[in-house]
This record gives C-alpha cells, sequence and structure tokens, in this order.
C-alpha cells in the first residue's frame, strides 16, 4: 500500500508573506516540493479506493490529498486581506500549478473544501472571527463542487463554534456532539443544506477543531451512512493514512501546525527531498 496524507490548509491563515504564515504562499511552495519528491496527488475519494479497498493506481508513488478548512472565500477567490494585500485564491494556486507543469503532470490535483453552512453562524464568524467582509459566503459552492479539482466538503451545521450563542450543549467542539439529535442537527441538516446549494450530499465530514465525541466517530457516522452520504471522516491528528486508520476519524496534517515550510513538510511525510 502507498504511503497516503491528507493535509488541511486553511485559507484565512494569512500574518505575512512567508509559508510559516501564510497558508496561500505555503500551499504554493508545497505543491512544487510535494510534485519534485515524486508525490501523486490524489482527491480524497480516490485516497479512499487506494487504502481501503486496495485499488491503487501506481503503489510506489506516495499519495497526498488536499483540503482546506472553514470554506472562507479565499479558497476560491483571490481578494485583499486587510493588512496584507492581494492573496492568490487556493484554487487559483493550484490551476497555476497546473498551467505551469501541464494537465498531465498531476492530474489526479483535487482538494476539498470544508464549508460550515449555516448563514448565520457563517455571519457572525466572519464579523467575530474575521474582518466582517462577507467573505464566508455560499454563491461559489455549486461552481467549485462541479469543479473539476474541487469538492465541497461539510464542516458541520455551525462548527459549534465559541462565537456563537450557546444552544442546546456547550460550544467549542464537537465532544459535545454526542447523541443522534445533535448529530443530526449538525450533521445531517448541514449536509442538507449544503446539497440545496450544490446539488448534492458531500461525502466527506471533517470535524471542527478536529475533535470528536465517541459516540458520532463510533455509532452515528458507521451506523447513519444512508442519511449523512459520507465516506469517511476526519479529524486533525497527525499522522499518515493507512487501511489501519479509523475511517470516521482519519488522521491530518495541519499546515502551520505541523509544519511551517516545504522541507519541514517532506521531513514530517519521511520524504527526501530531489536532488
Amino acid at each position: 500500500m502507498p504511503k497516503a496524507a491528507i493535509l488541511a490548509y486553511h485559507s484565512q491563515n494569512i500574518a505575512g508573506d512567508e509559508t510559516r504564515n501564510n497558508d496561500h504562499v505555503a500551499l504554493a511552495a508545497d505543491l512544487e516540493a510535494l510534485h519534485a519528491a515524486g508525490c501523486r496527488f490524489v482527491s480524497l475519494a480516490t485516497l479512499m479506493d487506494a487504502v481501503f479497498a486496495g485499488r491503487a493506481q501506481a503503489p510506489d508513488a506516495p499519495l497526498i490529498c488536499l483540503t482546506f478548512d472553514d470554506g472562507c472565500d479565499f479558497d476560491v477567490r483571490t481578494l485583499e486581506f486587510p493588512g496584507h494585500g492581494l492573496q492568490t485564491g487556493l484554487l487559483q494556486i493550484m490551476e497555476a500549478f497546473v498551467k505551469r507543469h501541464g494537465k498531465h503532470a498531476q492530474p489526479g490535483l483535487h482538494a476539498t473544501s470544508f464549508v460550515i453552512a449555516s448563514p448565520e453562524a457563517r455571519r457572525l464568524i466572519d464579523s467575530k472571527s474575521l474582518f466582517g467582509a462577507g467573505h464566508m459566503s455560499d454563491d461559489w459552492w455549486r461552481k467549485a463542487d462541479a469543479h473539476p479539482m474541487m469538492a465541497i466538503g461539510n464542516h458541520g451545521w455551525d462548527h459549534n463554534h465559541p462565537d456563537l450563542e450557546e444552544e442546546h450543549y456547550p460550544r467549542g467542539g464537537f465532544e459535545q456532539i454526542d447523541n443522534a439529535e445533535h448529530c443530526h442537527s449538525q450533521v445531517l441538516r448541514a449536509a442538507e443544506f449544503i446539497a440545496s446549494k450544490t446539488g448534492r450530499k458531500p461525502r466527506f465530514f471533517a470535524y471542527p477543531f478536529g475533535e470528536s465525541s465517541a459516540y458520532i466517530r463510533e455509532e452515528y457516522f458507521p451506523a447513519r451512512g444512508h442519511e449523512h452520504g459520507c465516506l469517511a471522516a476526519m479529524g486533525t491528528g497527525p499522522g499518515l493514512v493507512s487501511d489501519q486508520s479509523d475511517r470516521w476519524n482519519l488522521p491530518r496534517f495541519v499546515c502551520g501546525r505541523d509544519w511551517s515550510t516545504p522541507a519541514e513538510l517532506l521531513a514530517v511525510l519521511d520524504l527526501k527531498p530531489p536532488h
């Protein structure tokens, strides 16, 4: 089985113009480094086939999946970020890579953008945690989900974000989402809203803050696939993906936390830099 890893980026993580403090700069540099190291970029669906069904097309090439968390407009749009100027959208960075290397260099290059469903939650998070410019919209979801290099994933109804008022359980993560009613509210309600925008339910879920309860991992997701439609869910515990990984809590390496330069990323993945 090939070595496999899922990488997580946040397009709102912009505090400078270096790989260590700007996920846009980091993604552009990481694409080049991983390509030069012989990695093969694939979608999450392809990774699942390779790891859990044994259908790897190139078993010797390390497989890399890209994921973007929170669904900010910076995922797909080139926009001004206060204090740091114009930022090339993450999708546009991927498109520039293809233009530079040709469409056959990495034919599986793909990213999943995990979006927060609730319009009101996005409005409040944008106003409290970003800068209130309306950069957590949903008017791009359908086009992004239809793009050959992107898919829309489920990041919960409202992220259970601490910026929001407490409702039926404490705010701050998905460890509190520990019964069928709460899961229905955060997962299925979100999937149905996202489907109303894109035309289909997302096939993958990412736990907000990487946290999850035993109930959602061990009972809800495995038993309710006919409702939520997900093939897998992922946290943010660092590690490679293997056939021994928990399908409902897949590991991910997070940009800025687990690496801050392309060299550090190659080291984390135990890959040798090209000569």
